[in-house]
């Protein structure tokens, strides 16, 4: 062997340490989300990519909300949910007094009044005035309507309900009305204690105004990051959490980048 070969062979050496460095050290691309999905679970729909291979699906169900949740396997409680507020769209009179109209002519008395007062609105803790305001125009209208009904004046009964329809769609929530109503209160919770609120913020995502707050949930196990993001759509209020540890955050962040609001008639429904 010449003198020359012990430099060469650590000259290779060194190299290959220098790659495998190099190859340790860059950043591993995330696995990729899953295919877009259209949820109509309130009648305005909302799509967004679902987390990668690992995050378990389950639906969501409680709290007057409607919506999916997936859960990160081994993951000790971390989660991310999407989720729209039924109850909320459930206070919405437009589709109950439209059919209504529709189904007039076809109803029985006892059908046709049992229908009048199913359309009538929530009056017992408004979300706002103007919501308060919009539901004793609603009552008013049906008022006429059922004695106009009785006293068998169809065209007034015409007029009625459609007056009563023209309040309804005249009344869309804001996100300033709602948001009071379901943003994050310790004092709320059933362990107040555990509850860190940190940073909120009025913002924009997904092309929409949105209210977001970055908190922190105090476990026996460890501290983990809550992030909540809120949206009022055509007055249908959604929600998206995240609730889990700094490193899984970013995937959270792609899934909601990924949310879009699409018209209904575009939307396939899951």
């Amino acid at each position: 062997m010449s003198r020359s070969d012990p430099c060469r062979t650590a000259c290779r050496v060194a190299l290959l340490v220098s790659a495998a460095i190099v190859g340790c050290g860059r950043a591993r691309a995330p696995a990729p989300l899953k295919p877009a999905e259209t949820f109509t679970w309130v009648a305005q729909p909302i799509a967004f990519s679902p987390p990668p291979h690992g995050w378990e699906r389950q639906g969501d169900n409680g709290g007057g909300m409607l919506g999916v949740r997936f859960i990160l396997t081994g993951g000790g409680g971390q989660c991310i949910s999407v989720g729209a507020y039924r109850l909320l769209a459930e206070r919405d009179r437009r589709f109950a007094l439209a059919r209504l109209i529709s189904r007039r002519d076809s109803l029985s008395r006892r059908e046709f009044l049992e229908q009048l007062s199913l359309a009538r609105p929530r009056t017992e803790d408004p979300i706002s005035d103007r919501e308060a305001a919009t539901a004793r125009q609603i009552d008013a209208a049906l008022d006429r309507a059922m004695s106009d009904y009785l006293s068998e004046r169809p065209g007034f009964v015409t007029y009625d309900l459609e007056a009563a329809l023209k309040a309804a769609s005249a009344y869309e929530p804001t996100l300033a009305e709602i948001l009071p109503h379901v943003r994050l209160r310790p004092e709320r919770m059933q362990e107040p204690e555990r509850w860190r609120i940190a940073y909120e913020r009025d913002t924009v995502w997904a092309g929409q105004p949105a209210f977001a707050s970055d908190d922190t949930l105090i476990t026996p196990e460890r501290p983990l990051l809550y992030r909540e993001i809120f949206w009022v759509v055509h007055g249908c209020a959604f929600k998206a959490v995240y609730q889990g540890m700094p490193e899984n955050l970013p995937t959270f962040h792609r899934l909601v980048d990924s949310i879009r609001f699409p018209e209904e008639a575009d939307a396939a429904p899951k």
